[in-house]
């Protein structure tokens, strides 16, 4: 584990783990529901004690079973995990925090996670604000963004949408997004789930040449990491020449005709030679489930893993003598991983295969991991100080790129957008219809204005709030992985989603009035018009805040909108209409309706000096708007609606911060894989 002897010129780097140990409630638990806080939790161990080592160069498979841990521990090395984790990550000897493990190495899920509506250029060229140095100019994007692009056989799909990608072309996709800083250390989990064996196949040899190529070109580490962050560093161990040509390792002539498909589709790997970490090699290690026998043969090292113990760790063509020694000889012509997964699930009779190759792997490796972590090693420590350089964009341009992209999706899915604006837009000629009939300002109209105004305040309420309820459910995977990876602030992120919705809220409730003041209010003229709007525009506003605790509080939108029905009615009763406010003092000011509807009836009402009250009526006549505000028990000071507008905004200020909290206890208890 200690080599220092030099790679392309720079030092080996050496990435420890001991003794680590991951549980889970034993109990499936919903998102991020506040009560699952009130439930007592059992735990089960899902990795025990697990030590290993892995060095620049190599390309580790890890092979098991179903529910044998290979994700929790590839998420347990790369610390990506959240909760009961102990044990110790180290690399050449340097206890690893967590923010630095993000930094040098990248994690692949199994799944592709990104915005569908983006193009495969859009996609590298989004991600590559985010992950390269602040002072990194846009021509160095675009180029860092090509050369992904060619190196993963891309480049003839780069302008195409990736919900059109195949399911081979969005991995490499998402390998190409690891590699815009071009980390030290790779985890990938399952990268050939759902690909055909030639996809798979050059999946994993792109993988292979990653770690095993050797640079032989000077370069500039200020594309990536900035000019203020260090000298580049001199071409040790280069050839002459220039050549950015990477030594490719000789394959058997069976392989021959696939590796020269495999490079007609993915033309050059040389381009990444162009990146930060010019000196080192790559490591990369594979979650992986039934790997053909070429997939199986490009990896160098293999770990077994069985119920979350390792029973065996080491290079790929000793393991066959390994099984050997325990009497389970190697079948010709046969998958060796087949073979091994096959031993490992076989519990019949009275020896179980698995703990048998457990004990004599303990035994062989016992005292290997049990010293000190921090001995000094042949390391200078350089490649962690050039991480501590690294400067990400600022928090203001992280929120302003994130609204381009939430105003992106929007766009490229107008269509559905279109559609629920038409409905919203029958509404409002539904209720134009029905309250056309109001004339002049009489006994029976007074109501109807009532009415009318009670039903503006509900459906932009409704409408917003119901509308926001998918948001976080729909987007937590990428919020988890994105957030996870330090790609920007959660802050940042809930911010630009807020953001994105006010513009909506403003066009949407202008539009929505412009129908019903022309067929009820328009004898007002237009400064009552610009009241209403600018007044049910903050109530939008208030109700997307309302919408997004609701969906911050629930598992799913379905959850969401169900439960959501003893708020509604809280807030509805204590709206001012099916009640009088002053019944049950203090309350109505928890009621996003009662703003909302007091403020209409406010502006409608405050100048109307004259309502039409007939001699021979035989019951109370109301004569004046102020008389409405005052049956109503509506506040009539001057202040009235400009109070009512801040109240909205406080309310929804509210409703986020309690949101933002929710999501951001979530996300830090459950992790981010």
């Amino acid at each position: 584990m200690n080599d220092s002897s030099s790679q392309a010129g720079g030092p080996s780097l050496c990435l420890e783990w001991k003794q680590l140990n991951y549980y889970v409630p034993a109990q499936e638990q919903s998102n991020y529901s506040f009560w699952n806080e009130c439930r007592k939790k059992r735990e089960l161990r899902i990795l025990h004690d697990v030590s290993g080592h892995m060095k620049t160069g190599d390309l580790i498979a890890i092979l098991g079973g179903s529910g044998a841990g290979k994700t929790t521990l590839l998420a347990a090395i790369s610390q990506r995990l959240r909760g009961n984790l102990t044990g110790d990550v180290v690399l050449n000897g340097i206890a690893m925090e967590r923010n630095q493990m993000t930094r040098i190495s990248s994690f692949l899920p199994q799944f592709e996670i990104n915005v569908k509506t983006f193009t495969a250029y859009e996609h590298l060229y989004f991600m590559s604000h985010f992950k390269m140095h602040r002072r990194t100019t846009k021509a160095e994007k675009r180029q860092r963004v090509t050369d992904l692009l060619l190196a993963v056989g891309l480049r003839d799909s780069a302008h195409t949408r990736i919900q059109q990608l195949s399911g081979g072309e969005r991995k490499r996709l998402s390998l190409a997004e690891e590699l815009i800083t071009d980390p030290i250390f790779l985890f990938c989990d399952e990268p050939t789930t759902g690909l055909d064996s030639f996809s798979a196949y050059s999946v994993i040899k792109t993988l292979r040449h990653l770690c095993t190529r050797r640079r032989i070109a000077k370069h500039s580490l200020n594309q990536v990491y900035g000019e203020d962050s260090f000298e580049t560093p001199s071409d040790e161990g280069g050839s002459s020449g220039g050549s950015n040509s990477i030594q490719m390792e000789m394959v058997s002539s069976s392989h021959e005709s696939l590796l020269l498909q495999s490079m007609r589709d993915m033309p050059t790997l040389s381009v990444l030679n162009n990146s930060p970490n010019g000196t080192h090699k790559k490591a990369a290690i594979c979650s992986i489930h039934q790997p053909t026998s070429d997939i199986f043969e490009l990896f160098t090292h293999i770990i077994l893993m069985d119920g979350g113990h390792i029973v065996y760790q080491g290079r790929t063509e000793q393991v066959a003598k390994f099984f050997t020694g325990l009497g389970y000889e190697l079948p010709l012509n046969c998958n060796p991983a087949d073979f091994y997964l096959k031993t490992l699930a076989d519990n019949q009779g009275s020896k179980n295969a698995g703990s048998i190759l457990r004990a004599k792997y303990e035994h062989e490796t016992d005292g290997l991991y049990g010293g000190s972590w921090l001995l000094a090693k042949n390391y200078s420590g350089d490649y962690l100080k050039h991480v501590k350089n690294f400067k990400k964009i600022r928090w203001i341009y992280q929120v302003y790129l994130l609204i381009i992209r939430f105003m992106t999706e929007d766009l490229r899915n107008i269509k559905n957008g279109l559609i629920a604006f038409g409905f919203f837009m029958i509404t409002a000629v539904t209720l134009s219809l029905m309250y056309s009939g109001i004339g002049g300002l009489t006994q029976r109209t007074v109501q109807d204005v009532g009415g009318s105004i009670f039903m503006l305040s509900n459906e932009m309420i409704f409408t917003f709030s119901y509308g926001v309820t998918y948001v976080f459910p729909a987007a937590m995977p990428i919020i988890r992985r994105e957030v996870g990876e330090g790609t920007y602030s959660l802050s940042a992120y809930y911010v630009a989603l807020v953001l994105s919705f006010v513009p909506i809220a403003f066009i949407k409730a202008y539009v929505f009035l412009s129908v019903i003041y022309a067929s009820i209010y328009y004898t007002r003229g237009l400064l009552l018009y610009i009241s209403m709007g600018f007044l049910m525009s903050l109530s939008a506003v208030a109700a997307v805040g309302y919408g997004v605790f609701l969906s911050s509080l629930f598992e799913t939108d379905k959850m969401a909108s169900e439960c959501a029905a003893p708020f509604d009615l809280i807030f509805l009763i204590f709206g001012g209409t099916y009640m009088n406010v002053d019944s049950v003092p203090g309350l109505k000011y928890f009621s996003l309706f009662f703003y909302s509807n007091e403020a209409l009836m406010y502006k409608f009402w405050i100048d109307i000096d004259n309502i039409d009250c007939p001699v021979n009526e035989d019951h109370p006549c109301i004569k004046t708007g102020m008389e409405v505000l005052e049956q109503g028990s509506y506040r009539t000071a001057d202040y009235t609606y400009w109070l009512d507008c801040f109240s909205l905004l406080v309310v929804a200020l509210v409703f986020h911060i309690v949101s933002f909290a929710l999501v951001r206890r979530y996300i830090h208890r459950s992790g981010y894989y």
